[in-house]
């Protein structure tokens, strides 16, 4: 029996831009649903995804990932396509990093704020995830992306910093301000920074090609900007 045929097929994905747009009519304060208690705001948004899924027949319930992953995703390779279908953790949508302490810091992410780093990852490294739609059950629903798969070894710190600095423009910012784990790197570009980025996160493909795979990009806000300048100043 073919297990891929029970599988969210790609032409049912749909671009993250058009994805979010259409999530955050639900999601956001303004939207149709109202406002949300912020003592409830992260239980409410997963309520709401999940009722948002269902009317857009992208609710996938009871399918679960085949794979245990890190502390964000868990998975499912696809052959076909050499693709890997990326489950968030139940009832969670990764993570942001927020400046609200003075210093960059994780903390959980809205349905609507991991999907907005998502297009900031296609944004900046030519990624291509696409949207897949919800997963798990109601009580703990699971937001699903697919990415191509890339094949290749782990990249090493001095290539890692040499893709982000050389190629890409970006500053690195010093050990103190990165998040993640003991080897993540944080690094930081007008008014973009990314963290996590570490060796199991970046490829080098056979070509020699340096390719981020996962990462936690954040647009700066002001808040953001002033306490990055501290740090590259």
């Amino acid at each position: 029996m073919n297990e891929t045929a029970f599988l969210p097929q790609p032409d049912r994905d749909r671009p993250l831009i058009e994805a979010c747009d259409d999530l955050a009519r639900r999601l956001r304060p303004s939207g149709a649903d109202g406002e949300i208690d912020e003592w409830s705001i992260y239980d409410e948004s997963l309520r709401r995804l999940v009722r948002w899924a269902e009317e857009g027949r992208c609710f996938y319930e009871n399918l679960q990932p085949l794979i245990e992953g890190g502390r964000e995703h868990d998975l499912t390779f696809v052959e076909k396509g050499a693709q890997w279908l990326k489950f968030t953790k139940p009832s969670a949508a990764g993570y942001v990093v927020s400046f609200d302490s003075g210093a960059p810091a994780l903390e959980p992410a809205l349905p609507l704020e991991y999907l907005e780093r998502l297009i900031l990852q296609n944004e900046i490294f030519s990624d291509n995830v696409a949207f897949v739609g919800v997963a798990g059950t109601r009580l703990q629903p699971r937001i699903i992306t697919r990415q191509p798969h890339v094949p290749g070894d782990g990249a090493t710190r001095d290539e890692i910093i040499a893709m982000m600095v050389e190629r890409l423009g970006f500053s690195l910012l010093p050990a103190r301000f990165s998040v993640g784990y003991a080897d993540s790197m944080g690094f930081v570009r007008s008014d973009v920074a990314v963290f996590d980025l570490r060796p199991a996160n970046v490829v080098r493909t056979s070509s020699g090609v340096i390719v981020p795979i996962d990462a936690i990009p954040v647009r700066l806000d002001a808040t953001g900007r002033e306490v990055l300048g501290e740090a590259t100043r």
